[in-house]
């Protein structure tokens, strides 16, 4: 995630122009407010994890994620469009309409998703959500 920053000296006021690499879409230039940031590593996996969360003048949203084992890794950025009932998520290339109750019904199972089977069920809830989009 390269980045230049303008703006006053404290980090909440910096404003930044940064470019999120996308693996899965067109690498996204974002111009905000870093609001968020995480690294973390997971010691069973050996995933190193990293995300930053912007919040642009706009109001839209931008979260890029960076996840790396040994020298393979998978970048991914999204922006995101909060409505009245429903946010646009998008990578990019495509991009999905969620009212909030399906979201946090999707979150809700993606949080379960460490039982077995209960990830096929997150994915068949995308597929159908991505038809309904078509």
């Amino acid at each position: 995630m390269s980045q230049s920053s303008k703006g006053g000296n404290k980090g909440s006021d910096l404003v930044q122009s940064v470019n999120l690499p996308n693996d899965f879409g067109e690498d996204m230039t974002v111009e905000g407010q870093l609001i968020g940031e995480e690294m973390y590593f997971d010691d069973n996996s050996g995933m190193l994890t990293m995300e930053k969360l912007y919040r642009e003048a706009d109001g839209k949203l931008a979260y890029g994620i960076i996840s790396a084992i040994g020298h393979a890794r998978e970048r991914r950025a999204y922006r995101v469009e909060e409505r009245e009932d429903s946010c646009i998520a998008s990578n990019g290339v495509l991009s999905l309409e969620f009212s909030y109750d399906e979201l946090f019904e999707l979150l809700a199972v993606a949080l379960e998703s460490n039982k077995e089977g209960v990830s096929r069920q997150v994915s068949e809830q995308v597929r159908r959500k991505l038809a309904a989009n078509e």
